[in-house]
């Protein structure tokens, strides 16, 4: 059903739905509905293309996702404790030393292009 856009990268589904997610509406503290329009923004936010006759089964499809997301709101959880694992694990420990280092060099070697020990990446943000 979506395919990616070829001049954005690959892409699917679940990075969509994290996108419309993200779309709370923290004014009210409920998420909000989903429409075409909506979907359209989402769907170019994602770098997914997605045909015009796809929109209206995409947005029911992530308002069912935002419903459900809106059901987990509901469950008491105040007598639940925070937990790391399914099950109980205790982390295992080592001791807090000092090992080689000082391989600025070495790590960095490798990389396409590197500066004063640091690698240089693709600038992101302007």
């Amino acid at each position: 059903m979506f395919r990616p856009n070829p001049y954005m990268g690959q892409v699917c589904l679940a990075d969509l739905r994290l996108v419309c997610l993200s779309f709370q509406n923290q004014n009210k503290g409920t998420l909000m509905s989903v429409d075409q329009d909506t979907v359209r923004r989402i769907a170019r936010l994602a770098r997914i293309a997605v045909r015009d006759d796809e929109l209206p089964a995409l947005a029911g499809e992530l308002n069912s996702i935002l419903d459900w997301v809106e059901q987990l709101g509901e469950v008491d959880t105040n007598d639940v404790e925070p937990m790391t694992s399914a099950v109980a694990v205790t982390m295992k420990m080592r001791e807090d030393v000092i090992t080689s280092g000082n391989h600025q060099k070495d790590v960095t070697a490798n990389a396409p292009q590197s500066e004063d020990g640091f690698y240089v990446v693709p600038r992101v943000v302007e």
